[in-house]
């Protein structure tokens, strides 16, 4: 006689213990996830902007249909906590320079991003990172900035750029001689990566944001057709601008509305009154030639150089040459060449993309990089061409870098022949620019700023700045250092390896929009890789 069978147990059957197991695991595998790997943070604040946008106004220009981003009133709230609502806002389109009144105008929050954590024994911080560490001044607080000064190396911010130097086995922060500080050959330009370098530039004017109906608007664009041929140009009331002439012309950069590192996100404080002129420019085209032959070529005069890209049949040739009253016309040297798959084609837009950035010139074609070339000033050489100061009168003169005026101001310039043709997208960018600052209290250059003030890393320390410079509270400006963290490492202005949470890499949850009803709709198509 046989035993009857035990019954089956149902195959999805589970137990209430198995389920509640399953739970605890899974939330045990998100808290070591959370703490190892990924976390997540939100922007409270505009210190990164436009890169990263804390709380914020969104603008879109009834003139232009350019959107962009302004942070609250300070009065109203502060910048951290500000007023839900701002009763009364007046700001300008930053293309058009129209003024633009509004009232009720709702706050929104900033972006929530993920932050990979630092595992040292995987990878380690990389220069340009965007990264979140602990504040030295006041630990409990979580700050974002841009990773811009690495271990073991001495940096000093010139004329809005990096630049850096190892620091030799004898050297420390006493030994340095602070009058000569920005001395000598070892010192050199920190470049960013290109992907960083796209997320960088800042929009100054574009075309295609051009008034279509400038009837009652009077607005006139920043670029200027060359005396003689500007009968021949189509571009009043235009987002495409059109050349009917043969022979040689230009388009010039309007020199009463100079290229400066003011912020569209600043408009409403302060930090907007205090603008430097910027020299690290993006000039880029969409050129439709009618007829095989045009030529094009992007010209930036600045620091008493001239910086120049020909692109001419199948080849691009990048060319600098000192241009001042001492040597008004000096011999050009080549930085670099490059060739095109093919010249201007006859009836098809060819995009010219020409940046002089972190003393480099660069030309893309269709986003293509086809010719690269650089140049190598020391910090000594570059306070020299963009200032008419020397090392000696900066020592002396307690102002003289933090002064916009004592820099000069830069020119732009297209060149065609060849044509017709058709421009499209006629655009002026400017790269982030560091400022020269001072500390409120003293009255000294801040830290990176003066030969006097160098940061000088040792060991496990970091140099960081903000992307929105002016209205940023990082390594150039802190004065403390917290008692806890001065355990760690008691150097002011430096964040110590042990205060590192990680690098930023995603913005998944962007700060959502506001509809006409007051409802936050989010805003997925601003997601986006942080670089």
């Amino acid at each position: 006689m046989t035993t009857p069978a035990a019954a089956a147990k149902p195959e999805n059957a589970t137990s209430v213990k198995e389920t509640l197991t399953s739970i605890i695991i899974a939330f045990a595998m998100a808290f070591v996830f959370r703490g190892f790997v990924i976390e997540a943070f939100v922007i409270p604040t505009g210190s990164m902007a436009p890169t990263l946008l804390g709380a914020h106004m969104d603008f879109k220009s009834p003139y232009s249909g350019y959107e962009w981003t302004v942070g609250p009133k300070p009065e109203a709230g502060g910048l951290a906590n500000p007023a839900p609502i701002q009763l009364k806002v007046d700001v300008r389109d930053p293309m058009t320079g129209m003024s633009i009144a509004r009232a009720q105008v709702p706050t929104s929050w900033g972006d929530r991003i993920f932050v990979m954590k630092y595992l040292y024994s995987l990878y380690e911080p990389k220069r340009f990172d965007v990264v979140v560490f602990k504040n030295p001044t006041e630990p409990s607080v979580n700050y974002i900035k841009r990773l811009v000064g690495l271990p073991n190396e001495m940096v000093a911010l010139v004329d809005g750029d990096v630049f850096v130097r190892p620091l030799l086995e004898n050297e420390s922060a006493e030994s340095i001689d602070r009058d000569r500080a920005w001395t000598g050959s070892a010192w050199h330009v920190a470049r960013k990566p290109e992907a960083a370098q796209r997320a960088m530039w800042q929009p100054v004017f574009d075309s295609q944001y051009t008034p279509i109906d400038n009837s009652s608007l009077q607005f006139r664009s920043p670029w200027i057709a060359a005396d003689g041929t500007s009968g021949k140009w189509s571009i009043a009331d235009r987002r495409a601008y059109e050349y009917s002439g043969s022979g040689p012309t230009a388009l010039s950069w309007d020199a009463s509305r100079p290229i400066t590192d003011a912020v569209a996100y600043n408009e409403l404080s302060r930090a907007f009154n205090t603008q430097f002129p910027v020299s690290d420019l993006r000039m880029s085209l969409g050129v439709r030639p009618q007829q095989a032959g045009v030529m094009v070529s992007a010209i930036v005069r600045a620091r008493r150089h001239e910086f120049r890209a020909d692109v001419e049949g199948s080849s691009v040739t990048l060319r600098m040459r000192q241009s001042d009253g001492e040597n008004p016309d000096g011999s050009w040297a080549t930085l670099g060449q490059g060739t095109l798959p093919r010249p201007l084609t006859p009836g098809e837009v060819t995009n010219i993309d020409f940046w002089h950035v972190d003393q480099s010139l660069q030309v893309f074609i269709d986003d293509h990089l086809v010719a690269h070339g650089a140049y190598e000033w020391t910090p000594e050489e570059r306070v020299r061409w963009a200032t008419d100061l020397t090392l000696e009168s900066i020592n002396r003169l307690r102002s003289g870098l933090i002064d916009p005026k004592n820099y000069l101001t830069s020119s732009a310039r297209f060149e065609f022949s060849g044509g017709p043709f058709t421009l499209y997208r006629v655009a002026m960018a400017r790269d982030i620019h560091y400022q020269a600052a001072q500390y409120h209290k003293t009255g000294q250059p801040a830290r990176a700023t003066a030969p006097s003030s160098t940061a000088v890393l040792t060991g496990d320390q970091f140099f960081t700045c903000g992307d929105n410079s002016p209205m940023s509270l990082d390594a150039r400006l802190w004065d403390s250092v917290d008692p806890w963290v001065a355990e760690v490492d008691s150097q002011i202005g430096v964040v110590h390896r042990d205060l590192l949470i990680g690098k930023a890499f995603l913005v998944y949850f962007p700060a959502p929009k506001r509809s006409p009803l007051r409802v936050p709709i989010p805003d997925f198509g601003s997601m986006r890789f942080i670089w």
